[in-house]
């Protein structure tokens, strides 16, 4: 079984034959409340490692950002070895289908790339355990073998269309990282030039942070990183602060708009003289529409691509060889309205990578 995981530090997302996943990259320590009634978030993790006896359980997703105590996400450049990788791994295998020995395709931002892929392949190639979700049957899960793709470039091959001739840039916006690269259109294939390919620790990330600045000083509040980032994913407009009232809406525009100009900025410049000469730009990853607006001030043929969130785990999946079966639009993980209307998956044709005519 092939399948593909883009471990994003904003959001995990899976693909598999026939089944996605979604869940915000938050983790937690379980907590039993005893309670039993309405709806509830997210996903519970139960996992042994081989030779152990007692599970583990941890909150996973929108469960561990509404109701963990002590809720944590990691922006850490160490993030693709550390523990939480592993448990959003199992978690995101075991919600597609994951049983017994599998193949998984991961990426890395291009700069980690270049430096980490061997090492992150070992590290996944280690994971191995007893997994179960939601209460469901327990499953053995181990990546027999692993191949890790540069962000971006897998963003590309998921689109199953591009110009025939012409230089195309692709700006990749994740949620801690940028990835920007420039390929040469060919009528059969494209070129990376790779002189032009950069990685950025701009993102939507820093957006948050600013966020949280402008609203402690506003309020004399400090905000969690969870509570921003939830907040921020919410769009709402304002919400109460010691029994009244703040605008946060104007803060989160504010946010969004200098963040915006910035990354864009860096891009063009980075670009050079090639940056006037651009048949087209996509957009994509979660920031894409976050930071549409002011990339279209320097680059008007900007566009983000169908599925931005999706792109890059889906490219990864075709480049390991997968292909996606029109019924692969189920998702799950998809938690409560808010995510259910920004996150929709689309459905791919699974055709190779073909030029437009």
């Amino acid at each position: 079984m092939l399948i593909s995981i883009d471990l994003g530090y904003g959001y995990t997302k899976a693909i598999s034959e026939k089944d996605r996943a979604i869940f915000p990259s938050v983790l937690a320590p379980a907590q039993e409340s005893g309670l039993d009634y309405g709806k509830s978030y997210g996903h519970i993790l139960e996992y042994r490692r081989p030779g152990e006896i007692y599970k583990q359980t941890v909150f996973v997703g929108e469960l561990a950002r509404k109701e963990g105590r002590a809720a944590r996400v990691s922006l850490s450049r160490d993030k693709f070895k550390q523990d939480e990788t592993v448990l959003y791994a199992l978690t995101a295998a075991y919600l597609v289908g994951a049983e017994k020995q599998v193949s998984l395709a991961v990426g890395l931002p291009l700069d980690y790339y270049r430096l980490r892929k061997q090492e992150t392949e070992d590290f996944l190639r280690s994971i191995n355990a007893y997994v179960s979700v939601d209460g469901g049957p327990e499953r053995y899960i181990s990546f027999m073998s692993v191949k890790v793709l540069p962000q971006a470039v897998g963003a590309l091959y998921a689109q199953t269309r591009l110009p025939q001739k012409g230089l195309l840039g692709v700006i990749d916006i994740g949620f801690c990282t940028t990835d920007c690269v420039l390929v040469e259109c060919l009528p059969d294939d494209v070129v990376l030039l790779k002189s032009y390919t950069l990685s950025l620790d701009t993102a939507v990330s820093t957006a948050v942070k600013l966020f949280r600045d402008k609203f402690a000083e506003k309020t004399g509040i400090p905000l969690s990183p969870v509570d921003a980032f939830d907040f921020w994913v919410k769009g709402e407009r304002e919400i109460p602060v010691q029994g009244r009232f703040v605008d946060v809406g104007a803060m989160i525009d504010y946010a969004r708009r200098e963040v915006g100009r910035s990354l864009v900025q860096t891009v063009f410049t980075a670009w050079s003289e090639k940056a006037d000469l651009l048949h087209g730009v996509l957009l994509c990853g979660g920031g894409a529409l976050e930071f549409r607006d002011e990339i279209v001030r320097l680059f008007p043929q900007a566009e983000v691509v169908p599925d931005p969130q999706w792109a890059n785990a889906v490219g990864f999946y075709k480049l390991a060889g997968g292909c996606i079966q029109p019924e692969s639009q189920k998702s799950q993980g998809l938690e409560g309205e808010n995510e259910r209307a920004m996150f929709t998956p689309g459905v791919y044709s699974g055709q190779p990578l073909k030029n437009k005519a």
